[in-house]
């Protein structure tokens, strides 16, 4: 785990942002675009394996013509490069997790920019 967190810390850096302030807890890092776009960054062990997500609000599922705005989130997923909209707690997320062994720094530092790019994109469509 020490090796992703290594990883992560080093791209926080290179994106001119301080990995000790962005830090939550050990494995978690809270990093923001703008006032609207932040991006939450976690790495953790699980049955023996590591794992780096990062991950992004996008809004609140809406109350009404829910079947139309599930078919909307699965109509757009089939876009996205390395991400997926997920649902939890009622709020829609981007997120992307995957194993840890299989990220270097550019590709973790893609992925952090990818969530928050289409973070924005989809803020203004679900606005």
């Amino acid at each position: 785990m020490k090796e992703i967190i290594i990883k992560v810390e080093n791209v926080l850096r290179k994106m001119g942002l301080d990995p000790d302030e962005a830090r939550t807890e050990e494995g978690q890092w809270n990093i923001a675009k703008d006032e609207n776009t932040e991006v939450m960054i976690d790495v953790w062990e699980e049955d023996g394996h590591t794992f780096f997500q990062a991950m992004s609000l996008v809004c609140e599922v809406p109350p009404d013509e829910q079947a139309e705005f599930f078919k909307l989130l699965l109509e757009e997923n089939h876009g996205f490069c390395e991400a997926a909209f997920t649902v939890t707690e009622n709020n829609v997320y981007l997120k992307f997790t995957t194993e840890a062994n299989e990220v270097d720094e550019d590709r973790i530092f893609k992925n952090i920019t990818r969530i928050a790019y289409y973070n924005d994109i989809f803020r203004a469509k679900f606005a």
